[in-house]
């Protein structure tokens, strides 16, 4: 089984920045993109996956933000607003802003494409929220390490969230403070 996470690189300083790099949301067009990189690293059904972007798109508290270097979708990043359902367990996680997610393709790793993904999802919160927050696997290093550049500090390893599994390890929720310029 391969791992979904990125290969763990610290110390390595990475590539220069991309100067053609572009972010911006995503629109209904990017779909297809969007989905074939998703199949390229989870093989989910392109139709799935495709729905799924789709969804992102039509949600009024979601964002999605697409990366392109050139003609080429290099990955794209997710945010959304979370309510507590009302019998959600003690230890749910905070109603709130979260980061879900950025997925960049393996040719373009190491040239800081995750990091502007993350940078401009928590600059679009930011407008609307004092605070965000993300989880992630304790054994995701490439994770942990970009999140940390930005801010976040741990909050709990004592949280539910729909859906959320950290396979062969323990999930960490991340707290950022936005109320101030970093």
């Amino acid at each position: 089984m391969t791992s979904p996470w990125a290969t763990y690189g610290a110390g390595n300083a990475g590539e220069p920045a991309l100067e053609n790099l572009v972010i911006r949301p995503a629109v209904t067009g990017d779909c297809s993109r969007v989905a074939a990189i998703v199949r390229e690293r989870d093989s989910v059904p392109l139709t799935d996956a495709r729905a799924h972007c789709e969804r992102d798109l039509a949600g009024a508290d979601r964002l999605l933000l697409v990366a392109i270097v050139g003609e080429e979708m290099a990955g794209f990043a997710r945010a959304a607003r979370w309510q507590r359902p009302p019998r959600a367990p003690d230890n749910a996680a905070p109603a709130g802003w979260y980061l879900l997610g950025v997925v960049v393709r393996d040719r373009w790793r190491r040239h800081g494409v995750a990091l502007e993904l993350t940078r401009q999802r928590l600059a679009w919160i930011s407008e609307r929220a004092d605070e965000a927050y993300y989880f992630t696997n304790a054994r995701n290093r490439v994770s942990l390490d970009l999140h940390q550049q930005v801010g976040f500090v741990e909050v709990t390893r004592d949280f539910a969230f729909p859906d959320a599994t950290f396979e062969e390890g323990e999930g960490i929720l991340f707290r950022v403070d936005l109320s101030s310029p970093a």
